[in-house]
């Protein structure tokens, strides 16, 4: 291979390498991101409220529908198009979010354990 040649070829795989290098995205583990912000800006507010349901009344609701109006003004039913899941457990509860982008991705809230994410790509 001639001098020329070998100096054209390192400058196309240098620059194929930079270009490679700048387009390639970081994915963001399951939990972090704007999709996960919306997230939980969405359920705070209804943790909240579960909280004050339980501390006046001993034990958690059955359904969201119990907070309104005394607790919250409306319950968010979806968040980044996908439902806001909740289940009274025999002490507790759970609360969850769901979203896509980067892969399939699961947010769900317990006093126990605070916020817990997971995802499959």
């Amino acid at each position: 291979m001639k001098p020329g040649n070998i100096r054209f070829a390192l400058v196309v795989l240098t620059g194929w390498f930079a270009l490679a290098c700048a387009v390639v995205p970081t994915e963001e583990p399951p939990g972090v991101g704007e999709k996960a912000e919306r997230g939980y800006a969405a359920c705070n507010p209804i943790i909240h409220a579960l909280e004050q349901y339980q501390s006046e009344k001993g034990e958690y609701p059955e359904s969201l529908a119990e907070l309104t109006p005394d607790y919250l003004a409306a319950i968010p039913t979806e968040v980044n198009n996908e439902p806001i899941s909740y289940t009274k457990t025999e002490e507790s509860f759970s609360l969850s979010f769901y979203y896509i982008g980067p892969g399939m991705n699961i947010c769900t809230f317990t006093p126990e354990e605070q916020w817990q994410c997971s995802g499959a790509y």
